[in-house]
């Protein structure tokens, strides 16, 4: 009964977020960054941060995203985020106003940012403020490929580390439940389904699939993560 209360409020205070995110559902190296203008020398590709900025009496929005110096890439991201924004007003539009100087928030932040010779990968963690004790986010992985400006979907990420969905699934299982521990630890959230392993971020290493809050476990836990190898 708990959990299914838990899993409720997560419902309505995320409804927003997975609005406008679900949307678009479908390597620096040697590292990663966190956001900031980076310049890939050896791949010869600019990673520069784009920002949108507005402030009226009802909301504030302050989103940062990257651009990959890729037409195709950047227009695709780009669209996203003006989608977002787009819903994000039209929701708040026909929500009450606050009583006080509260208003609604949009922000955006990326990190985890990596451009390899075949791809492009970085975090993108959406949050949105609509009254309630905190504001709800929600992780997006923005995956390209390079040449092709392809979304990566979930079938490429379990080809990268050559493993079955059902392999994948049993194995984060396992991790999150010795992480979490029974008592906190949602089973559903990580059972063999492909919308519980839509978000992915990669690395040259590795690729992580994140799971949202509530998804796993409770807010306060936050997002959690399962890195599997690269096999490819």
């Amino acid at each position: 009964m708990r959990r299914t209360l838990i899993i409720l409020t997560a419902l309505a205070s995320l409804a927003l977020v997975y609005g406008v995110v679900w949307y678009m559902q479908g390597t620096f190296t040697p590292g990663e960054t966190n956001g900031e203008n980076e310049v890939q020398e050896e791949k010869r590709m600019s990673v520069t941060t784009a920002i949108v900025s507005e402030e009226t009496a009802e909301y504030v929005i302050d989103a940062q995203y990257p651009k990959f110096d890729n037409l195709a890439i950047d227009s695709a991201i780009e669209k996203f985020i003006n989608d977002a924004i787009t819903q994000f007003k039209a929701q708040t539009s026909e929500a009450p106003s606050f009583p006080s100087e509260t208003r609604y928030e949009f922000d955006s932040i990326f990190n985890s940012t990596y451009v390899g010779s075949d791809l492009v990968s970085a975090r993108l963690t959406i949050s949105t403020y609509t009254g309630g004790a905190h504001s709800a986010a929600f992780v997006r992985g923005l995956n390209f490929g390079r040449t092709t400006g392809r979304e990566l979907t979930l079938d490429d990420a379990l080809a990268m580390v050559d493993l079955s969905l059902e392999q994948v699934a049993d194995l984060a299982t396992e991790e999150l439940r010795t992480r979490l521990g029974d008592d906190v630890f949602f089973s559903e959230g990580a059972e063999v389904a492909r919308e519980n392993y839509q978000t992915f971020v990669v690395s040259a290493d590795n690729v992580t699939f994140i799971f949202q809050p509530y998804q796993v476990a409770s807010y306060a836990a936050g997002f959690q993560e399962v890195s599997f190898g690269r096999e490819r």
